[in-house]
């Protein structure tokens, strides 16, 4: 039988902040942008959460229901800093680690496979004992983690959705009752499938957004319990195309492998996007684009990449959506390549009358993704010397980023464009399940 753990870091980028900062420590703190700007909390801490302080709540609203929050500037390069040692603790104790976002992994116990079953509690309880005790010897006392016990990782995310902070939940088969006393002696907070399943709202489960959310409701679904007395084809004309998901769940069961970070595929895509303090016109978009385009070839590079395809999205100030894409015999590669071929695509539909777009049309947020990806190491080589010229310069540009920093060389273009890069990592999305046999 599987043992998944899911460890989720409190408040991360809240929680980094204090324990870098002693002033800032048992205070209400909120990481992000400032007031008036269209600025949101991209973090909060366990004291500005009690006083009613949300995630993506604007700057603004969050001042006006904490008037004393202290409102920080984020800082990813340390809040990856952090991680990078928290992941470190957690291979130590799993090389079956699987890292889900900046502040959340999971991982895998296989040794319990050959441990006999009364000392399955007190192994898993002694693991989770010392993952909390690393953390806090090494990295600090104010960054805690929430670490949820299952056999699977989703059932596994869910058990740790219900002790925050700093909790240890563990969630069995309704069959498994000599595990689950023993875990309650270790004053592990444990519960049967069916006993949380009863009291569950069916959108506490991972994965299950507002709309598929508004679909099972709409059918009568309005806990776990029920969703996991639906018969499957039922389940397939509510749900379809995440049946197979909803039904495994339901059952208790997460077929999902555990897949270390060094055995994961390579991208299929690479993108960025940004939401900008204020709209901006089409017009005045050159220096946000190029900057977009900097940080899109960074990451390609850094993957060893080139791409045949650029795809390009404006989000308009009507939150109405504006897309379009280029495909490319010519490999895009260069901060370059990426803006010209971006604003080729605008330049282009700006000269067409019957496009949507106009110089003047608001953008809310523009997003820049390269598909079609290739290894470089697979690639042609540029034969031309103008082509050969500016490979020589985006690698000398890689080398000098590579060591002072992705804004110690720049385009003049984007000289005065700060963007920052918010780490993904939030409540994962279902994706459609393959056939598993």
């Amino acid at each position: 039988m599987r043992w998944v753990l899911h460890i989720d870091m409190n408040s991360y980028f809240a929680s980094v902040e204090q324990q870098s900062n002693p002033k800032l420590r048992g205070r209400p703190i909120g990481v992000g942008g400032k007031p008036g700007t269209r600025s949101a909390i991209t973090a909060a801490s366990i004291q500005a959460k009690a006083r009613g302080v949300k995630t993506a709540m604007g700057s603004w609203e969050a001042l006006r229901i904490c008037p004393e929050l202290i409102i920080v500037e984020p800082d990813y390069k340390k809040y990856q800093y952090y991680s990078e040692k928290i992941f470190g603790i957690l291979e130590s104790v799993s090389p079956q680690l699987e890292i889900s976002s900046i502040d959340e992994a999971f991982i895998e116990l296989p040794e319990l496979q050959n441990i006999p079953p009364p000392q399955t509690a007190n192994y898993v309880s002694s693991v989770v004992a010392e993952i909390k005790l690393k953390i806090k010897k090494e990295i600090g006392s104010v960054i805690t983690a929430t670490v949820g016990v299952s056999h699977g990782k989703r059932l596994a995310k869910l058990a740790g959705e219900i002790q925050k902070p700093n909790g240890f939940v563990v969630l069995l088969h309704d069959h498994e009752q000599q595990t689950y006393n023993d875990f309650k002696k270790l004053n592990a907070l444990t519960f049967k499938r069916a006993e949380l399943f009863k009291k569950t709202d069916i959108q506490t489960l991972p994965g299950i957004g507002p709309r598929l959310g508004r679909r099972l409701r709409a059918n009568g679904i309005h806990t776990l319990l029920q969703l996991s007395q639906l018969d499957f084809k039922d389940l397939k004309k509510i749900v379809f195309p995440y049946e197979k998901e909803l039904y495994f769940t339901g059952l208790g069961l997460d077929p999902t492998p555990v897949t270390p970070y060094w055995q994961q595929a390579r991208e299929k895509s690479i993108g960025h996007q940004y939401t900008l303090p204020r709209d901006e016109a089409v017009v005045d978009l050159p220096p946000i684009l190029a900057r977009l385009a900097e940080k899109v070839g960074r990451r390609l590079r850094k993957h060893n990449f080139i791409a045949h395809r650029l795809n390009l999205y404006l989000r308009t100030h009507n939150r109405g959506n504006w897309a379009s894409y280029q495909n490319t015999t010519k490999q895009i590669e260069s901060d370059t390549d990426i803006y010209k071929l971006t604003w080729k695509i605008i330049s282009e539909a700006l000269a067409n009358p019957s496009s949507d777009l106009n110089p003047f049309t608001q953008i809310r947020m523009p997003s820049i993704t390269l598909t079609k990806l290739k290894s470089k190491n697979n690639s042609t080589q540029p034969i031309l010397k103008k082509e050969r010229r500016e490979m020589i310069l985006t690698e000398a540009i890689n080398e000098i980023q590579n060591r002072f920093g992705d804004r110690a060389i720049t385009s003049g273009l984007s000289l005065n464009t700060k963007m920052h890069y918010v780490p993904d990592g939030r409540r994962k999305r279902f994706t459609p399940m393959l056939d598993i046999k």
